[in-house]
């Protein structure tokens, strides 16, 4: 297996309920594609490959992201809970001459409406966002992407501070996405793959002195 290459150093976070391991196949595969399949739900508005075994999951998204400098992966531990594995985070398109980077996150529905989604959250952008004399990256700006008709992580991008800047409409070729009929009429084409809008939201570093004490309050409610 190759060596990660993602640009910043990708290190444990945690506090007393979660902590954030950097994504093993040898442990976290197995589980995360058991999940996927037997709550497919999961990725009602998420682009992502078939994936029904550990073999496409490793071929289709943790080679390919582990083999770029701009990606990498979390897992989501809930210390709470006696240390089960509950969740991935994402980081991509990261950019350091930009200092920005995307962040995605999957939370498994057994842990649903717990401090686990929050906690995840709070610790990642606390990692990103800090400056370095505090222990952080100190980046410019995170971004949370997601489908436009998603209302609970829409919800969620607000609930953890972040900003709603907009819609990109049409961003994504999504195969569960709105209908293109009319644009096959237009362009005289068949088999054109639906696509979605994007609702773009924010963190942006001069405003995260204020925003932090949103995310902290956010960590230490109780779900």
């Amino acid at each position: 297996m190759s060596e990660a290459v993602f640009h910043y150093e990708q290190r444990r976070l945690e506090n007393d309920l979660v902590a954030l391991e950097p994504f093993d196949p040898n442990v976290h595969v197995a589980r995360f594609v058991e999940e996927i399949n037997t709550h497919p739900e999961i990725l009602t508005y998420i682009v992502f490959p078939v994936v029904e075994t550990e073999a496409d999951f490793l071929r289709e998204v943790y080679n390919p992201s582990r083999a770029s400098p701009e990606e990498c992966f979390y897992a989501v531990i809930d210390k709470a809970a006696g240390n089960k594995y509950a969740g991935v985070i994402a980081l991509s398109h990261t950019n350091t001459v930009n200092a920005v980077t995307e962040i995605g996150v999957i939370v498994f529905p057994e842990f649903h409406g717990t401090h686990v989604g929050s906690n995840a959250i709070g610790l990642v952008l606390l990692y990103l966002l800090d400056p370095p004399p505090a222990g952080g990256l100190g980046l410019r700006r995170v971004e949370w992407l997601c489908n436009s008709e998603n209302a609970v992580s829409r919800k969620t991008a607000l609930r953890m501070g972040f900003e709603f800047e907009g819609v990109l409409r049409w961003h994504r070729a999504f195969a569960r996405g709105n209908p293109v009929e009319a644009l096959e009429k237009r362009n005289g084409t068949t088999g054109e793959v639906p696509g979605r809008h994007t609702a773009v939201y924010s963190i942006v570093w001069d405003e995260w002195d204020e925003t932090r004490s949103k995310v902290v309050a956010q960590m230490e409610r109780k779900q």
